[in-house]
C-alpha cells in the first residue's frame, strides 16, 4: 500500500493531498491558491555548499572595509560595524541598534541555523532536532534587511559622489553577492525540501 502524502497550507490550514510535479511547476491551495510549494531541482548538498557560501561572504562584509571616502589627500575607510558606531556617536542609538539587529545579528543568526540544519539532514544522527530550528528560522527571516541597508548605502554613495572621491571595498561586492545568494537559498531550504530530505534520510538510515 503506497503512502499518502499530505501537506497543510500555511494561509488557510486546508489539509491537502501532496501533488506530484515536475522541477519548475508549483502546488497551490485549492481553496485560496496560496503557494504550497515549489519543485526545484536542488540537493540537499548544493543547499548545503550554498550556505557555507552565505557564511564566507557574511565574514568578508563584516571584515572588511565597506568603503572609502578620498578627500583632500585624506582617505577614511568604514566597515559595518564602523558605519553603525557612527551613528551612535551622533546620537542616533535606536537607528544604530536596528542597523545592527538587521545587518549582522539576525543574518549571523539566520546563517548559523541554516548551517545546522543542513548539517543535521546530512551528518547528524538526531534528525527530529531540525523541527525547531526551522521553526525559529521562519520567525527570523523577517528580521534579515542586508538588502535594505544596501540601498540605503547606494543612496549614500550617490549624494557623496560630487563632494569626495569614493573607493568601493571588498565588504561592499561581499554583501551584493550575499543578497543575491541569501535570496535563492530562501527558495531552497523550505520546509517543503526539508521535509523531503528529512524522510529521504530517515528512509537510509533505517533502510
Amino acid at each position: 500500500m503506497s503512502e499518502v502524502k499530505l501537506v497543510v497550507c500555511h494561509e488557510c490550514d486546508l489539509i491537502c493531498h501532496e501533488a506530484t510535479l515536475a522541477v519548475g511547476e508549483a502546488a497551490s491551495c485549492p481553496r485560496c491558491h496560496a503557494k504550497l510549494f515549489h519543485h526545484r531541482a536542488s540537493s540537499l548538498e548544493q543547499t548545503l555548499a550554498m550556505a557555507f557560501t552565505t557564511a564566507i561572504l557574511f565574514f568578508i562584509m563584516n571584515t572588511f572595509p565597506l568603503m572609502a571616502l578620498h578627500l583632500q589627500q585624506n582617505t577614511r575607510e568604514t566597515s559595518l560595524l564602523g558605519a553603525a558606531l557612527a551613528m551612535w556617536d551622533r546620537k542616533m542609538p535606536v537607528l544604530c541598534l536596528l542597523v545592527i539587529l538587521t545587518t549582522m545579528v539576525a543574518p549571523a543568526m539566520q546563517i548559523g541555523i541554516e548551517i545546522y540544519v543542513l548539517s543535521r539532514l546530512k551528518w547528524g544522527k538526531q534528525l527530529k532536532a531540525t523541527g525547531l530550528p526551522m521553526v525559529i528560522l521562519q520567525k527570523l527571516r523577517p528580521w534579515s534587511m542586508v538588502e535594505v541597508f544596501m540601498l540605503g548605502l547606494l543612496v549614500s554613495l550617490v549624494k557623496l559622489k560630487d563632494l569626495a572621491d569614493i573607493i568601493v571595498g571588498p565588504a561592499f561586492w561581499s554583501c551584493s553577492g550575499l543578497i543575491v545568494v541569501s535570496a535563492y537559498m530562501g527558495t531552497m531550504l523550505t520546509p517543503h525540501n526539508v521535509w523531503n530530505w528529512f524522510q529521504e534520510r530517515k528512509s537510509n538510515v533505517h533502510g
